[in-house]
C-alpha cells in the first residue's frame, strides 16, 4: 500500500437492521466512494450554513436569494437518515 494513503475501517453487523439498511443501500457502488460523497456533501452543508443571531444564512454563490429563518436546524448525521 502506498505511504500516501490513510485507512480507516467501519464494521457492520449483519443482524442489526440499522446496518443491513445501510449495506442494502450501498450494494455493490464503491464503499469508499459512498463515503467520499457523503463526507463531501457533509463539508458542503457545513460551509454553506452560518449561523448569525438566530438566522440561518447561505453563503452560497448561487446567486438566489434566500430567506432567514428564525429555526436553527439540527446537525446533519447521514447515518441516521430516515429517523
Amino acid at each position: 500500500m502506498s505511504k500516501n494513503k490513510w485507512v480507516r475501517s467501519i464494521s457492520f453487523n449483519h443482524t442489526n437492521p440499522d446496518d443491513i439498511r445501510r449495506l442494502d443501500f450501498i450494494g455493490k457502488k464503491s464503499f469508499s466512494g459512498v463515503i467520499k460523497k457523503l463526507i463531501d456533501e457533509e463539508i458542503k452543508r457545513k460551509s454553506s450554513i452560518t449561523i448569525n443571531s438566530k438566522s440561518v444564512v447561505s453563503n452560497s454563490s448561487i446567486g438566489t436569494p434566500q430567506q432567514k429563518q428564525q429555526v436553527v436546524p439540527q446537525p446533519y448525521n447521514p447515518m441516521l437518515r430516515g429517523n
